[in-house]
């Protein structure tokens, strides 16, 4: 997971050197990309689900079926955000940056969202590996994708060797080629002789209605819980950008610098959905309980461990990706309030990912959609704009949204509710129904 966000963080780092405005242009364009396919990304995650019960049910023929009809979501996904790239520049203008900042955003965003199907399709592969527990096939191939990021950004960023300087053009067009690569060899290894031996994966090629219709089921609910609970960041960010370009690069620093905490402890969270879906599938609810409240501890200290580094260091984080004296003022601020919000996401994320693992992904939704709109935007602009706070007080209104949210997740995990939850099992791998 830290791999995963190292493609945007490493674009961020290395173009904050080329300039604030490209660093505040990646920034929205990135949280903009983030949102757009953070629904998709959602509907995939449900393979991780249904793959890790069956797996933990020893019906192996069914994960194969589970990954072929992700796939099919996964096609459908990538021509859906083809189509809503033609749309960029008009949901550039919504966000109302700078006129500077508004054409390199429209810029960066629609070269990276031209590799949409690869991205999606390695992200369906990942999940069906995380279901089986075999996390370290996604973890090398993302660890290849961000070596090919890091050289490519290098070249074309700065124009070093025989490439002409494109600054954030570069930028986007590293990781397209990263994300094109990742999705080849994701194949290659599903389909490789273990694999198929194994799973037979060649030979569930068909369309499954009630595959797909039951990944959706379990899908959709996360699809709209990533896309508003992004969807409330974005504006959020665009709130930020009314500001001012310095606001809006100190906003995207801190972003990034989260990231050093959210992606790790994401990672926690797909151990809880792994964990507890297999256990669920093995017929012990409560081994995946404990699992999921083992993850929670994990995140916890390793949160709390980042949080030290961000009040130790807070000047030095900020400078990594920008030296302007106004953005490291305004960008150490809002890192202090960063160590207390990112300790309570960590604690939301895991939950939540042990709910997921159970099959429940509405509560979740539910939780990070009212919180989001309900709380988040409400208090940002209450302390920022109404109490006069700027963006160190919005930001401390996102910092109490966040310790309301991870209180409310932790507590519906523990209610046991989610014991009631029966994904459907009556799949066979050509379609029919079983008894």
């Amino acid at each position: 997971m830290i791999s995963q966000t190292v493609m945007w963080t490493v674009d961020s780092a290395m173009v904050g050197h080329v300039g604030k405005t490209e660093l505040a242009a990646v920034g929205l364009g990135g949280l903009l990309i983030w949102t757009i396919y953070s629904f998709f990304i959602g509907l995939s995650y449900s393979i991780s689900t249904f793959v890790a019960q069956n797996y933990g049910a020893n019906r192996r023929s069914m994960c194969s079926v589970y990954l072929w009809n992700g796939l099919y979501v996964a096609l459908f996904s990538g021509v859906a955000i083809l189509i809503i790239r033609a749309f960029n520049p008009w949901m550039v203008d919504l966000l109302g940056p700078a006129q500077n900042v508004r054409e390199l955003c429209v810029v960066y965003a629609g070269i990276r969202m031209l590799s949409a199907p690869f991205f999606i399709v390695q992200y369906t592969f990942s999940n069906f590996f995380r279901g089986l527990g075999n996390t370290v096939t996604p973890m090398k191939v993302m660890i290849f994708a961000n070596v090919v990021n890091i050289v490519l950004d290098y070249f074309l960023i700065f124009g070093n060797g025989p490439f002409p300087a494109m600054g954030v053009a570069g930028a986007a067009w590293a990781t397209f080629v990263a994300n094109i690569l990742s999705a080849i060899i994701f194949v290659i290894i599903a389909f490789s002789a273990p694999y198929r031996h194994k799973y037979a994966i060649h030979r569930y090629w068909r369309f499954n209605r009630a595959a797909f219709t039951s990944l959706l089921r379990v899908g959709l609910p996360i699809g709209v819980h990533y896309v508003l609970d992004m969807g409330s960041f974005l504006v959020f960010s665009a709130y930020i950008g009314r500001m001012g370009t310095d606001q809006l690069a100190a906003n995207h620093i801190v972003i990034q610098v989260l990231a050093l905490s959210f992606m790790p402890c994401h990672g926690f969270s797909v151990a809880a959905t792994t964990l507890m879906g297999q256990y669920i599938g093995r017929g012990h609810p409560d081994l995946g309980k404990k699992s999921s409240y083992n993850a929670i501890r994990l995140g916890l200290t390793y949160a709390v461990l980042i949080g030290v580094v961000y009040v130790v260091f807070p000047e030095q984080l900020v400078r990594i990706f920008n030296s302007d004296p106004e953005v490291v003022s305004f960008g150490k601020k809002i890192v202090y309030l960063a160590a207390i919000f990112q300790v309570f996401d960590a604690l939301q994320m895991v939950a939540s990912g042990g709910l997921r693992g159970a099959g429940d992904t509405k509560t979740p939704m539910i939780l990070a959609i009212g919180g989001g709109w309900l709380v988040f935007l409400p208090c940002g602009y209450l302390f920022g704009t109404v109490l006069n706070g700027g963006v160190v007080g919005a930001w401390a209104g996102a910092t109490l949204y966040m310790v309301i949210l991870g209180i409310a997740m932790f507590l519906w995990l523990r209610t046991g509710r989610w014991r009631r939850i029966r994904l459907e099992q009556s799949v066979s791998p050509t379609g029919t129904a079983t008894p």
